[in-house]
């Protein structure tokens, strides 16, 4: 071999090598001679129970804790599995595989750790098999199981993701994610699917928020439908008035029902028919039928309807609609003992009482409670601070169950509190628009019940706090003992926000608001 060879050979071998030191292994099945599981694949019966395995390992081992863009873990642990051990030190260690009795099918694929070295196992409970059932069944079902349905396609939520509604008769069941032909994502258009189309899909059933949904299906079989709604949802004005519905069909006519959520706002006026023209093009054109509707003025809040269109065959279609109403006015209280509504609109008044993770989430309370707003949008406001007051305008929805204002909640007016000491406070003009945050320590208290109370900053100034609320908005008897609840005792440093405002020409806080304290 000559020198060149030689060299080449050198440096083959030395990129090999430092390749190999610089990537993790990953295996699906436990062949590593020094980390391995006695199997990779784990069955626990649909009546519930526990299946050992043994993992071997030369060094520390740990289940994944990997995750992607949107923090959400590549290889979670599922509620329904427990295991006995999730990480451990070098060695044999005995894992016991254990979960309750399901009659859904269930899997999921597990990444075990150990160096740089990773196996994947799978778990599955049951069998995996889809099952005939209706929209009303599926609703019902246990999380997890694969069905399959058919139905009459009624809203098109998304056409990406392919999010829609449908129906069978026996209930309203939700898609949340549609497959294309090749099983992608983010391709729904291509199957071509409309409004009145009756299809059969298959895929599992999950639930978010409380509501029944079937996940990422595959569409296995389509009817075109005799009838299509071309009119688009609209949002009528809270004056009301006559608005249209344009039909086409290529069967025998269209009829039609107003629901009962708005017969008594929504009336028919009239019907027109267009013939379709036959061209060589289109030798079966559809028709055209155009309905009247009107509705009547709303002085309540947003509220939405539906009437119901069906031609001879197959099943009713549904067009939708909103019209807009008043803003109703509300304590925090009010509104989190209101019911969920995708119509109604809530205004809130309160102050910033905390962040979670970015600027426009964040809690909100007055004095008859607090409650979190969801990507509000704060019209490019970057310094919202603790202690800030905010008029909300949303809805009223859930996550996990907990009441909050989702996305689309909007900030209707800000009044920034800057915080400032009591030498600078002092020199504010009075006024009942502007509220300052300030920091001081309890010197004098010198009415409990109300909450009248002396603070001295760090640098020695004092001033007089006349009525300390619990809460924006409070008033009466909600103001009452705030300084025995809270165990407020001279010597507390308190934070307060409140208003410039005098008596008898002597200044002091004005309408001042409890943001926290530290016990000395």
């Amino acid at each position: 071999m000559n020198t060149n060879m030689k060299i080449k050979s050198i440096i083959t071998v030395l990129l090999s090598a430092i390749f190999f030191i610089g990537c993790s292994e990953e295996q699906v099945a436990g062949t590593y001679p020094d980390f391995n599981i006695s199997t990779s694949y784990i069955s626990i019966s649909d009546e519930g129970g526990s299946t050992e395995v043994k993992l071997t390992a030369n060094e520390a081992w740990k289940f994944s804790e990997e995750k992607n863009s949107k923090d959400a873990y590549l290889y979670p642990i599922p509620a329904w599995l427990t295991i006995s051990q999730t990480e451990g030190e070098a060695g044999i260690t005995t894992l016991t595989f254990s979960a309750e009795a399901s009659n859904a099918g269930r899997e999921v694929e597990l990444k075990i750790i150990s160096g740089s070295k990773s196996i994947f196992i799978k778990v599955r409970q049951g069998e995996m098999t889809a099952s005939e059932a209706t929209c009303k069944e599926v609703n019902e079902a246990p999380d997890g199981k694969n069905f399959v349905v058919s139905g009459t396609i009624t809203r098109i939520m998304n056409t990406t993701y392919g999010n829609w509604y449908m129906t069978d008769g026996t209930a309203e069941l939700y898609i949340y994610g549609t497959l294309d032909a090749a099983g992608q994502t983010k391709n729904f258009t291509s199957l071509g699917l409309e409004v009145g189309d009756k299809v059969t899909i298959e895929g599992p059933k999950s639930t978010y928020n409380g509501s029944a949904q079937m996940v990422d299906v595959t569409v296995k079989k389509i009817e075109k439908a005799l009838l299509k709604i071309v009119t688009d949802p609209i949002e009528i004005s809270k004056e009301g008035g006559e608005f249209e519905v344009k039909l086409a069909t290529k069967g025998k006519g269209a009829y039609f029902n107003i629901s009962e959520e708005c017969q008594e706002w929504v009336s028919y006026e009239n019907v027109e028919y267009k013939e379709g023209i036959a061209t060589k093009l289109t030798p079966n054109p559809a028709d055209t039928i155009i309905y009247t509707f009107n509705a009547l003025p709303n002085d309540a809040s947003a509220r939405t309807g539906a009437i119901n269109f069906f031609a001879n065959e197959g099943e009713p279609i549904a067009y939708t609609f909103t019209q807009a109403g008043g803003i109703t006015d509300v304590t925090i209280a009010e509104f989190l003992a209101a019911e969920v509504n995708d119509a109604a609109q809530y205004r809130i008044v309160g102050h910033v009482t905390g962040f979670n993770k970015y600027n426009n989430n964040f809690y909100v309370k007055d004095w008859s409670g607090e409650v979190y707003a969801y990507y509000v949008e704060t019209q490019g406001i970057k310094n919202i601070a603790i202690g800030d007051f905010v008029t909300l305008v949303g809805k009223r929805a859930e996550y996990n169950g907990t009441p909050q204002m989702p996305k689309g909640t909007l900030l209707e007016k800000y009044t920034a509190s800057p915080e400032v000491s009591v030498a600078e406070f002092l020199t504010k003009e009075d006024s009942k628009e502007v509220y300052y945050k300030l920091t001081g320590t309890i010197t004098s208290i010198d009415n409990p019940t109300y909450g009248n109370i002396y603070i001295t900053d760090a640098n020695g100034d004092e001033v007089y706090v006349y009525g300390l609320l619990p809460g924006y908005g409070a008033s009466g008897d909600a103001k009452k003992g705030l300084v025995d609840d809270k165990g407020l005792k001279e010597g507390d440093t308190i934070t307060i926000v409140g208003n410039k405002a005098s008596h008898k020409g002597s200044p002091q806080v004005g309408n001042a608001v409890y943001l926290s304290h530290e016990s000395k």
